[in-house]
């Protein structure tokens, strides 16, 4: 019960001050509603700015029903994040500049991923330890990304000379699910390719890439590798992980080619070495260089163990694979020392010998 003195109750009969005590009270509320929407405004800020700066938290729940949809639509997982970017009209002025506009593209997807701190310590271990600008496991498990660095930490090891030209190892979807297990790419014209040299330089990836419908579907992997590619396609105790160390194998050729050539890398493409970073890779994906170390190893190999091989059948005593021919019939010698490379990382000296007269020329080359 409210209880007015005599002086209260005469002020609430009067209707002028009872009205200005409403308007008072509406004045109040419209004050309190304003604040309430000016609040809800800043909240709503405040969510897109937080979005914008942590797409992690934000925007990750999306993206893991992305991975879902797309996992029941192909019936595989399939890699989230894109490597086939292309930008135009950037201003390059360094390699530095370079190597960050390679780190970004993909850093910046990181959001996307479902990739764990132990993992992504994993990247940036291989990154330093390297030289490479960026390594992009995204969903692959950590046990399976634990297994990848150890191939890779073993091939740098054997191959201490290798850092500084390969820019990106990540995970992708080939153009078929089965196309490759892993995929070296020597060159991917990644900004301004389309642009004037005179105005804009340009940037090269050097990557290998790890095949999603393999390395993101562990019931695939848990089938034996010879059931799926054919029993001695690999070199003997060959793995789905080992299969990579072929790949780098390639990438080892490639570096040889480009050091006596007079290239370090070819990141960064100026006005001034367009021309001969375009005229290197086209020389080098002839084959022929590749061809002549396998063709000096055999002549090593047939006067060291008096025998008679053609280059076909050297090249088949590693594995069918190292023996694989082209639409001409002609033996592809970039296979033949790749397979040499991953015998020798599997199996170190005990390497067949054809494989050792090939790591001998290429140690010799590095």
């Amino acid at each position: 019960m409210w209880i007015l003195d005599s002086q209260g109750y005469k002020f609430l009969k009067d209707k002028e001050n009872v009205e200005n005590i409403l308007k008072g009270a509406g004045v109040k509320k419209n004050a309190r509603f304003s604040i309430m929407i000016t609040l809800v405004l800043l909240a709503g800020i405040s969510f897109i700015l937080v979005g914008i700066v942590r797409k992690d938290d934000i925007f990750k729940p999306l993206y893991y029903v992305k991975r879902q949809i797309d996992s029941y639509v192909y019936g595989y997982n399939t890699a989230i994040i894109k490597n086939d970017n292309i930008y135009n009209k950037k201003k390059i002025n360094s390699l530095e500049d370079a190597t960050k506009i390679i780190r970004d593209d993909l850093k910046h997807q990181n959001f996307k991923c479902s990739n764990d701190l132990e993992t992504l310590s994993l990247e940036n271990e291989l990154e330093s330890s390297y030289l490479i600008a960026d390594v992009s496991f995204c969903d692959i498990s950590y046990n399976e990304a634990e297994k990848i660095k150890m191939v890779i930490d073993k091939m740098y090891n054997l191959f201490p000379n290798i850092k500084g030209a390969l820019t990106n190892i990540s995970i992708t979807n080939a153009k078929t699910k089965s196309e490759y297990i892993a995929y070296f790419q020597p060159m991917y014209q990644f900004v301004n390719p389309s642009e004037d040299i005179t105005k804009y330089n340009k940037v090269n990836k050097t990557q290998i890439l790890l095949n999603s419908y393999y390395f993101l579907n562990e019931e695939i992997m848990n089938n034996s590798l010879e059931r799926v590619v054919g029993e001695d396609w690999y070199v003997k105790d060959a793995t789905w992980e080992s299969a990579i160390s072929h790949e780098l194998g390639h990438y080892i050729t490639f570096v040889i080619f480009l050091r006596e050539n007079g290239l370090e890398n070819i990141t960064f493409v100026t006005k001034e070495n367009e021309d001969k970073i375009n005229e290197v890779v086209k020389n080098y994906e002839t084959g022929d260089f590749s061809r002549k170390i396998v063709t000096q190893a055999l002549n090593n190999y047939n006067s060291k163990y008096m025998t008679n091989l053609n280059l076909d059948e050297f090249a088949l005593t590693i594995s069918k694979y190292a023996g694989v021919k082209d639409e001409n019939d002609v033996l592809i010698a970039d296979e033949t020392i790749a397979e040499a490379i991953h015998d020798f990382y599997l199996h170190d000296n005990n390497c067949l010998q054809s494989s050792k007269e090939i790591i001998e020329l290429i140690k010799a080359r590095l």
